[in-house]
């Protein structure tokens, strides 16, 4: 019997994917993910590839047309397959963010306090 394969997600494609659920979006605000923009491109190229996302392309006076891009139906179909995924992924990494922050808040809290002792040892 042959084993059915089940693709991982690379890194990004999943962020990629759920950002453009909420409607067009031109590459300018997907860079806006916390993600390089180099990793943006090449998840949207793979994302485009496996016919999850299309891009349109808007005609504009006097300038280049501006792309956008816009989730098909089989990537609404993929982010509901990955949907309890998703809103775990969606909880940690909200709770990432925020320990995050608390260690840029410990992170000054300890200099302030070397800076202190410096200065009461001299």
């Amino acid at each position: 019997m042959a084993k059915t394969e089940v693709e991982t997600p690379r890194k990004g494609l999943l962020d990629v994917l759920m950002m453009l659920q909420t409607g067009e979006k031109s590459f300018t605000e997907l860079k806006a993910l916390d993600l390089s923009p180099n990793t943006v491109l090449s998840r949207l190229r793979e994302a485009q590839k496996k016919g999850l996302v299309d891009q349109k392309l808007f005609p504009r006076k006097g300038r280049k047309p501006s792309i956008k891009y816009v989730l098909t139906d089989e990537g609404e179909k993929v982010l509901k397959m990955y949907e309890s995924i998703r809103e775990r992924y969606t909880e940690l990494r909200a709770g990432l963010q925020n320990l995050q922050e608390e260690v840029r808040k410990k992170e000054k809290e300890m200099k302030y306090l070397l800076s202190s002792n410096t200065e009461s040892a001299s």
